[in-house]
This record gives C-alpha cells, structure tokens and sequence, in this order.
C-alpha cells in the first residue's frame, strides 16, 4: 500500500503547472526516492511500478519516463538480488537514484552546449513559452558576451511564461530583448533568423509534443525558409511508445483549468485550455539531443539512431520487466 505523503505528493507534482519539465522529473525522483526508502523492506515489483505509473500520469512528460522507468530496471535488480536479503538496501537505493539523476544532468549540459554552439552563429532568435533547455543555453551566450543578439519572445498564455523569459534574458545582459504577444508572431518572423523552441516528448518517428502555439511558429519559419530548432536531451524521448511498440501517435491531451483562462460561466461557452500540441518532424530543421544533431528529414535519421544506441538495450530490459507484473491497489 502506497503511503499517505506519497500520494499526497503525487497530487502536488500533478498541480504544478509553473515548473519546468526538468524540475518536474526532479520532484517525482525525490518524492519516489522517499518512498523507496521508507518501504524499502516491503518493495516489490508491483508495488513500484504503481508508485512510477502513478507520477507518469501527472503531466505528459518524456523527462519523467526517463527519470523514472531506468531507475525500475534498476530497483528490480534490487529486489531480486540475493546479497540484500540479510542487509539494509538503504545505500543501494541512494545511489541508483542519485546516479540516474547525474545522468540527467549530464544529457542536460551536453544537450544545452550543442545549443549554444549552433545558436552562435544566428544574429537574431525567436523563442516562446519557458524552456529550461533554451533559456539556459542563452544565459550562457550571454556569460560568453554574444549580448549583441536581438532575441524574440512570444508571450505564452495563460502563465505568462514569455513575460519571465524575457525579463531573465533582459537581466542577463542582451541589449534587445522585444517581447509581443503570440499574434505578433507574423511580424517577428520577418526579422528572426531562426525559431528555437524545447520539447516535453520526442517520439521516435519524430513527432514531438512540445507548448501549444509551436506549430504555428514552426510553419510561418519554415513558409520563410528559416531554420526551426528543438531543442532536448534525450531524456524527451518518448520510452513508453517504444517499449510498447506504439510508432503511431495520438496523444489525449488533457484540458487544463478553464478559469486560467476566463472566470466566465455561461451554458453557451466553452472554455479551451490545452497547454500542449504535436509538431510534426517536416516542419523542424534541426533536432538537438545532447551532442547529436539531426537534421531534415529527421523521421527518418531518429530511429535508425535509437535502434543503434546504448538506449536500445535499455528498452528491451525495460520491454521485459515492465509488462510481466500489473498494478496494485492504491
């Protein structure tokens, strides 16, 4: 049985809708670490992968996946171990998660230097909304003096997350931040070189689930023939389709409190509030993944890549384990 605080916090991470996708899979690796532990006697199989399920389902997000499903092949070795059956797994648990949280970061870093290198050589950029992944890569350009770039903001409604993007790259010291609302994204076409924008999921025929409003951005530049740029670790690759085997995609994308948009009540008026939408890999130039980059037709170089790649035994532990138990009662 899941304790009381867990669910509590389970509750908590779901209600956060200020927060990046980063500090998000921070929150469920602690709030999961914690109950590791305190049930660290009593863990089973069944018993973790409810506890996984149920912070998978607070937000859409591929950097939970990550965050979490690696650490159950992990736990699972852990239970089935026979050097732990007279001993305290204290210590094992504390270091499977504090090593896959350094693994997250360092995907983070690497992802956030590929960015920086290939933003370097644009004079002008348009972004939007509040990615951890983008706006950490211009802090650094301008720690490295490239101030002299006019950045483009799209404020993104209804947090307001364009409104603290610019006001971070303002005090980092860029001499010409300009800031409009979502509409103006016509006119601010015109003038920047290239779109850069993060991703909350990467699945692997390359659609990507990212902010409400990226289609739109990623259709006007590519009309103009400029670049379009995503940006993530690969963290933000989608693990369950592809443990699931699922290469098509039709993701339910849950309806968010309607007064964050109008507090009006009326029988005849519908209040829309969906904070994600799908880009489709034609409309994007450029995939960021940690060192790699990959370049239009990205459907195509995407899968031949993961097929190939240390994540590829991963998946296929992770396919065996996670289907042979179901769920518990909460």
């Amino acid at each position: 049985m899941l304790s009381r605080t867990f669910l509590k916090e389970v509750e908590t991470i779901h209600n956060d809708t200020h927060s990046g996708a980063a500090k998000i899979a921070e929150s469920c690796l602690i709030a999961l670490k914690q109950e590791c532990l305190t049930t660290r006697n009593q863990m089973s199989r069944s018993f973790l992968k409810t506890a996984i399920q149920l912070l998978l389902d607070t937000h859409p997000m591929a950097t939970i996946e990550n965050a979490l499903l690696p650490i159950y092949v992990r736990l699972v070795q852990l239970i089935d171990s026979p050097h732990l059956e007279n001993g305290d797994p204290k210590p094992a648990i504390e270091m499977i998660f504090a090593t896959r949280r350094e693994q997250l970061r360092i995907g983070e870093k690497q992802t956030r230097e590929t960015l920086v290198n290939t933003l370097k050589q644009f004079k002008s950029i348009l972004t939007f909304s509040h990615s951890s992944t983008v706006i950490k890569a211009l802090l650094q350009l301008a720690r490295e003096g490239f101030t002299d770039k006019v950045i483009y903001i799209l404020e993104s409604r209804p947090l307001k997350e364009g409104e603290r993007t610019a006001y971070s790259l303002a005090n980092a010291g860029f001499k010409n931040v300009v800031l409009g609302i979502d509409l103006a994204i016509h006119e601010f076409a015109q003038h920047a070189e290239a779109a850069v924008f993060g991703a909350d999921m990467i699945r692997v025929n390359g659609k990507i689930l990212n902010k409400i409003g990226s289609v739109t951005i990623a259709k006007l530049f590519r009309e103009l023939g400029k670049e379009v740029i995503v940006a993530a670790s690969m963290a933000k690759i989608c693990l369950r389709g592809i443990i699931e085997k699922d290469h098509g995609w039709h993701p339910v994308i849950p309806q968010r409190n309607p007064k964050e948009i109008s507090n009006i009540i009326h029988p005849n008026l519908t209040t829309w509030n969906k904070y994600f939408e799908v880009v489709s890999p034609k409309l994007i130039t450029l995939l960021i993944m940690d060192k790699e980059i990959f370049k239009t037709p990205i459907e195509q170089h995407l899968p031949t890549f993961i097929e190939t790649s240390a994540l590829a035994d991963q998946i296929e532990k992770l396919r065996i384990i996670w289907n042979e138990v179901d769920f518990t009662m909460v």
